[in-house]
């Protein structure tokens, strides 16, 4: 057990240094462009980020998959990872050259090229990190990144258009940063791994296996990042590029919160695949409640001082945040709980379960979107994909409440005896 929380506190401390970090860079890119052009940019981002789920059919979640399980050898996946990564490289530059990029704005025409740099940098990057995962190494890759975070932090201070480096030129390097990133990670891994030299292709068995576990998880990221972002599309067609880069960014906020209920079912799923049932019982309610305490506190707070803080933070540009960010607490409080069961049921592996919310959860994203954004803008989608989390979090929650027999308010009210436990870990360590 000492190994595994070793483990555990290394994933949860270096992950969350990265995310942290990596929100504000985001929170310095967006006040220095303002909420118009910062919007753009973000904008891209999430187009990119869609081609490159697609690109990638998500086989990094594989190399974990099969490597800790030792069904595959961990150096044929990285050769088949290598195969991948240069297949896509030439269908993209093929595309970008030949072919008008009708998924980046007007912003972006002239500089088409970052969009390239950013997909292959992100799917490398993807690749080889999975590979440091696979073998228990989590420091190392959250290093890289970073490192590289800092620096284009530091950069972002050095901004001017008479200098060195200009906007143009530091979204040169944000965009190829992802690059750098990846194979930094390739190099390290081929001077770590010795048995990686060389070629060694996948047996037919073991391509079947690949691909069929491959298609339900790569479904299930797509309708995820669908469940996520696809409000972003509704509302770059709907709103000025002035809200766009006010929801960006608070639906940057929000993704925020989702980062620590994500890194605390590390610690649940070994329970839910091994069938501790009793502990899982106990666990996830307390978990549960716990997220909801803390997060109704921290929305609480913001409730009270967001009006000003906002824009003192971000900039005068994103007066709008404010009302938005109200509209997504309840959808904030909903999907940081729902973590615990999402979890739960994949280690059971009954991903069809999660597969069903989160499609739920997507079919009153789409169809609210469309009736309300038009008329009520960015607080509507707010809203929407707030009820879109909520919806998707009470299904989870009525089949585990009716699978364990336990009342409702094991799952919101807060008990004296977790005090009482949050006491004893802060007594043991301070």
């Amino acid at each position: 057990m000492g190994s595994i929380a070793k483990l555990f506190k290394q994933n949860i401390i270096w992950r969350g240094l990265y995310y942290l970090l990596n929100f504000i860079l985001s929170l310095t890119i967006a006040r220095y462009f303002q909420a118009s052009i910062s919007g753009s940019i973000f904008y891209v981002v999430n187009n990119c980020a869609f081609i490159t789920l697609l690109l990638s059919i998500s086989f990094e979640s594989a190399i974990i998959f099969f490597a800790s399980g030792k069904e595959i050898k961990l150096f044929k996946l990285f050769h088949f990872a290598i195969l991948w990564i240069t297949g896509i490289a030439i269908i993209l530059c093929i595309v970008f050259l030949l072919v008008k990029p009708v998924f980046l704005n007007g912003f972006f025409l002239a500089h088409y090229s970052n969009a390239l740099l950013f997909i292959l940098g992100n799917i490398m990057t993807a690749f080889m990190g999975s590979f440091y995962y696979a073998q228990k190494k989590f420091i190392l890759p959250n290093l890289i990144s970073i490192g590289i975070g800092i620096i284009l932090l530091l950069m972002v201070f050095f901004i001017n258009e008479n200098s060195w480096i200009t906007s143009e030129r530091f979204l040169t390097f944000y965009f190829g940063s992802f690059l750098v990133q990846g194979l930094v990670l390739f190099f390290s891994l081929l001077r770590s791994n010795k048995n990686f030299i060389g070629f060694s292709l996948l047996s037919r068995i073991e391509l079947s296996s690949l691909f069929k576990y491959l298609s339900l998880v790569f479904f299930s990221n797509l309708i995820i990042f669908f469940c996520f972002r696809i409000d972003y599309w509704f509302v770059n067609y709907y709103c000025s590029s002035k809200e766009m880069g006010n929801y960006i960014l608070v639906s940057k906020m929000v993704q925020l919160f989702f980062v620590f209920p994500g890194m605390l079912t590390t610690v649940l799923y070994p329970l839910a695949s091994s069938g501790a049932q009793q502990k899982v019982k106990e666990l996830i309610p307390f978990l549960t409640r716990s997220i909801f305490l803390f997060y109704s506190l921290a929305c609480f707070i913001l409730i009270i001082i967001g009006k000003w803080f906002f824009p003192f933070v971000f900039g005068n540009s994103f007066s709008l945040m404010y009302t938005s960010f109200l509209f997504y607490i309840p959808g904030i409080i909903g999907f940081s709980a729902l973590h615990t069961f999402a979890t739960f049921y994949s280690g059971r592996n009954q991903v069809m379960i999660n597969l069903k919310g989160c499609s739920m959860a997507l079919i009153v994203v789409i169809f609210g979107d469309l009736l309300l954004i038009p008329k009520y803008g960015i607080n509507a989608a707010a809203a929407v994909s707030s009820c879109g989390y909520l919806v998707y979090f009470l299904f989870v929650l009525r089949l585990f409440i009716k699978e364990f027999g336990l009342p409702v308010k094991d799952f919101f009210l807060f008990r004296k005896s977790d005090w009482g436990y949050y006491k004893s870990q802060i007594k043991e360590r301070y």
